[in-house]
């Protein structure tokens, strides 16, 4: 938003940017940066920006003569929305988000807004997802037939959020877990955020019934566990080219965006007259969006710098 000298995570460093988590694709090592104390916390150091302003989840604040205001997003620890506002207008900018949460827990509240600007992450029909706490009951079952069978049920899953969130998602269950070096800074992030979680240990070769997490990209250790099986747990469990290039052995839909159906849930419920696209399968969504009568277009690379709130 240029009139405002203001950034939404932008890919390069910027002077002054909204960062609304900490995956490595929103966030970079701006001069100043505005987000959540928890999404600075998670924040290694290379991503880390050289000022920061901290700003609670509802709290509204003034940047360039527009109000901006961040809401919880439900993607992942310190997540957020983006709320701007000037002149009597809104636009919601809703980074990664997750509407449906599980756990008997409400759905995110999506802000009213004139315009949206949503993430396409998973814009296609074939990304619906079952119901969260059905995933998560099949995950858990999966997990303690191979441990009484003395196989390793190996979660692969993004070592900054993902890991974290499932590992909270199967507390109930009672299991304990074995987390690829690659999890255990965020893991810490989220304890000293106040978040409890089930007790863990860093994998060192040893697992003793243990529940493993990694990520994708952690295969030298799994390759050194004794007998074990793997499993993709995320949304894009629903196109199995991809778990299969990734090595697992199966897949469970367990995702932390909104699936195809819940992308238009938001444009719902945030009673947006204009849809702009984003991240993912941005041009096919807008697409999808505007077969049902919503106003919707794919912001491209050069539109997105010109983007700005109505005089």
């Amino acid at each position: 938003m240029p009139a405002h000298g203001l950034w939404l995570d932008p890919h390069t460093i910027r002077d002054r940017a909204v960062v609304t988590h900490a995956h490595a694709d929103h966030a970079r090592r701006h001069r100043h940066a505005v987000m959540t104390e928890a999404t600075l916390g998670l924040l290694p150091e290379n991503r880390r920006p050289r000022d920061a302003t901290v700003l609670p989840l509802g709290t509204p604040m003034v940047a360039g003569g527009a109000t901006v205001t961040l809401h919880d997003a439900g993607h992942m620890l310190g997540s957020a929305m983006v709320l701007v506002e000037h002149g009597g207008h809104r636009i919601l900018y809703t980074g990664d988000l997750k509407l449906r949460r599980g756990r008997s827990h409400p759905k995110t509240a999506i802000p009213a807004a004139d315009v949206l600007v949503i993430e396409s992450t998973y814009g296609l029909p074939g990304f619906r997802f079952p119901d969260p706490d059905w995933v998560v009951e099949e995950v858990a079952l999966w997990c303690s037939r191979l441990i009484a069978s003395g196989v390793v049920p190996v979660l692969l899953a993004h070592a900054a959020g993902k890991c974290q969130e499932v590992m909270l998602a199967l507390a109930r269950y009672g299991f304990s877990f074995a987390l690829e070096e690659r999890c255990v800074p965020f893991a810490r992030a989220y304890e000293t955020a106040g978040v409890e979680l089930p007790d863990w240990i860093e994998l060192d070769g040893a697992t003793d019934g243990r529940v493993v997490i990694a990520p994708p990209a952690g295969k030298a250790a799994i390759r050194k566990l004794p007998r074990h099986r793997t499993t993709l747990v995320s949304g894009w469990a629903q196109d199995r080219t991809f778990w299969r290039k990734v090595g697992a052995d199966c897949a469970f839909p367990y995702s932390d965006h909104c699936d195809f159906d819940e992308l238009f849930e938001v444009v719902e419920l945030s009673g947006a007259r204009q849809v702009y696209t984003v991240h993912g399968y941005a041009t096919e969504l807008a697409r999808h969006f505007r077969r049902r009568g919503i106003r919707a277009w794919p912001l491209a690379q050069d539109e997105q710098l010109g983007f700005l709130l109505p005089a």
